[in-house]
């Protein structure tokens, strides 16, 4: 099983970036900017990139999809996509895309519309569901077999295009089945391409199996036995669980290498998944606090974790940033917007 050092790229925070502009808003990163930048990449011995969405989208971040059809001008064209896929194959190195088939905008199409009604979620009133409780984030159906036979679509495109994996954002929201048909018809064409779930939150989770669900949760946490529900589902996971266990033992003051504790911790974690399930490795992401701020700005911590996460032998990402010692001053949770603190344009001074 190969495993890879990726880059995880906030598209519009990279490059070229306008460090005045202020607030949630469009700060000029591009893919023609991440193509520029490959080889600063790959001097920091990255050997893959992975992206946020690129499609049309209401906010910066990519995740609030207006158009699944278009690639948002402010970070260019489907051809500039195809141009970075190229440059970095050439390169020997992988990409991964960011796929979004849990919800949409209100602006898009498919919901504004309203020719597409049955393609989205309803409460018991007849009311569309929103993400995270949000109504211009209307939810899909991902039982009813249009909606399937769209984002298969979707997902096909990403594969013609040329992407080696691709994360499957809030892979909770949608159900088993969905994921079972997309991945079946992907495989079909594509055996190759890894689909890897972001299994994380709390949000519209209902396990498959809720007896051994609940038997997980009681011998091990919750995010583990959230994980262990896609063993099957998906070629693999973020592992937000490893993240756990490492910003907890640095936050409790403790060294990594020769604690014998969290070696055994994560021995033990590891060996509870089949060797085929991917679990890709990550410090800190664009929703939590860098992990700079966890080291306490120790950054001979931070580099203490970075070691000990690639000695792991698993696919390990990096945040944007983190080579450059970026951080956020306050917790992210502790304010509203605080996820603004950890999507700072990259310092290039």
């Amino acid at each position: 099983m190969n495993a890879w050092k990726i880059y995880h790229v906030m598209t519009d925070r990279f490059y070229p970036v306008n460090n005045k502009a202020e607030g949630r808003c469009f700060k000029g990163g591009n893919i023609r900017g991440i193509i520029e930048k490959l080889d600063y990449i790959q001097s920091k011995g990255m050997e893959g990139i992975m992206l946020t969405p690129f499609y049309k989208t209401n906010e910066y971040h990519g995740y609030h999809i207006t158009d699944y059809a278009e690639a948002d001008p402010h970070f260019g064209t489907w051809d500039d996509i195809r141009e970075l896929v190229r440059e970095v194959h050439n390169r020997n190195m992988i990409i991964v895309a960011d796929f979004v088939p849990n919800h949409c905008h209100k602006s898009n199409p498919l919901y504004a519309d309203g020719k597409y009604d049955d393609w989205f979620l309803k409460d018991k009133n007849g009311k569309v569901k929103g993400f995270a409780n949000l109504s211009e984030l209307p939810a899909f159906d991902t039982d009813n077999k249009s909606v399937q036979t769209f984002f298969i679509k979707q997902g096909i495109k990403l594969c013609q295009i040329g992407f080696d994996a691709i994360r499957m954002d809030h892979a909770t929201g949608p159900t088993y089945h969905f994921w079972e048909v997309f991945r079946n018809a992907l495989k079909v064409q594509y055996p190759d391409v890894l689909l890897i779930g972001e299994v994380w939150g709390k949000l519209d989770f209902k396990p498959r199996n809720p007896f051994r669900f609940y038997w997980n949760k009681l011998w091990h946490s919750a995010q583990e036995a959230r994980q262990l529900e896609y063993v099957g589902v998906l070629d693999g996971v973020f592992d937000f669980r490893y993240q756990e266990l490492v910003c907890h033992a640095i936050k409790s003051g403790k060294h990594l290498f020769g604690n014998a504790k969290i070696e055994h911790q994560i021995k033990k974690h590891f060996a509870r998944y089949p060797k085929e399930f991917q679990l890709w490795l990550f410090l800190d992401n664009h929703d939590m606090n860098r992990f700079l701020f966890e080291c306490k700005g120790d950054e001979s911590l931070l580099q203490e974790a970075i070691r000990f996460t690639k000695k792991q032998g698993k696919t390990f990402l990096m945040y944007y940033g983190t080579e450059k010692s970026m951080m956020n001053e306050k917790d992210i949770h502790s304010v509203p917007f605080g996820d603004e603190m950890v999507r700072e344009p990259m310092d290039w001074d």
